[in-house]
């Protein structure tokens, strides 16, 4: 599940756990223990609660950096992140008689809230694919592809060229649009094909004359993209509305068909930045 993976592969549910618990540790340490009958008693209750709230937070602190990896430790959402989780535990802790229902009440959208939030920012990490492509056969002049839509039937595709290339029109927004559950809306619709060309000044890629559209083009529809294309710089938090064309070269076969486990297969995904990758899988 992705709620599941979220929870391995990010260190903001940890941070903030982790601030919860400095945050508990910071209210037990700014309150004193006078008018306690037993007044030592009272002292050392009070900082082995903090000694083992502090414990609890080195604890969510190293499963944060060392169970996502190191690398996704550095960034200021990540402090946002634990600093929430600190204030909102120093503040329910040090004045939930003071605050009563009203706070209560508060405290329940904000969690509802900041869990909207995390589950969004699993939207902006990782990468979509969007399709699979299977090099049935191949030569110097012509390709037989099999293209796999993700949530479509398969179908064989015949283009000329020695490079297919898939067309994504792609509408990238900014970091703070995070509730709309993705940084990247995109706009799969088909593949062309490239063919390596000697000019006197070297070498180009030139076109191929046979390309293929899906009859249904994946995710968002050309209506949406075309208000996003024509008014990119109008809406707040739009950063770029592009086509991405990658290019990848495929192996020669002499044109005859191979045994389906030897196959050449790439992934065609759409990552979370906007761009478009072609991977080699085997």
């Amino acid at each position: 599940m992705a709620s599941e993976g979220f929870f391995i592969a990010s260190p903001l549910p940890w941070l903030f756990f982790c601030g919860i618990a400095v945050g508990a540790a910071f209210n037990r340490i700014s309150r004193r223990a006078d008018g306690v009958r037993d007044r030592e008693r009272a002292v050392a209750r009070k900082w082995i609660f903090v000694s083992l709230s502090l414990s609890l937070a080195v604890g969510f602190l190293m499963i944060a950096v060392f169970v996502p990896g190191p690398r996704k430790i550095l960034s200021w959402t990540n402090l946002y992140v634990f600093a929430a989780g600190l204030v909102l535990s120093f503040l329910v802790l040090r004045f939930k008689k003071a605050f009563g229902l009203p706070f209560s009440l508060l405290l329940v959208v904000f969690v509802i809230a900041v869990a909207l939030f995390l589950k969004s920012i699993v939207a902006f990490t990782g990468e979509t694919e969007i399709a699979r492509v299977r090099v049935l056969s191949a030569d110097d002049q012509e390709m037989t592809l099999e293209l796999i839509p993700a949530d479509q039937e398969p179908v064989i595709v015949e283009l000329d060229g020695e490079y297919f290339s898939p067309v994504v029109k792609v509408v990238i927004f900014e970091d703070f649009w995070v509730f709309l559950g993705s940084r990247t809306w995109y706009r799969f619709e088909g593949v062309i094909s490239f063919r390596i060309e000697k000019e006197e000044e070297g070498f180009r890629l030139r076109q191929g004359e046979r390309a293929y559209y899906l009859p249904r083009p994946q995710g968002i529809s050309e209506r949406i993209y075309r208000f996003f294309e024509q008014n990119e710089g109008r809406i707040p938090g739009v950063k770029s509305v592009q086509i991405q064309i990658d290019s990848k070269r495929v192996q020669e076969t002499g044109g005859l068909e191979r045994p389906e486990e030897d196959l050449e297969s790439f992934s065609i995904r759409v990552q979370n930045d906007g761009g478009v990758q072609i991977v080699r899988e085997g």
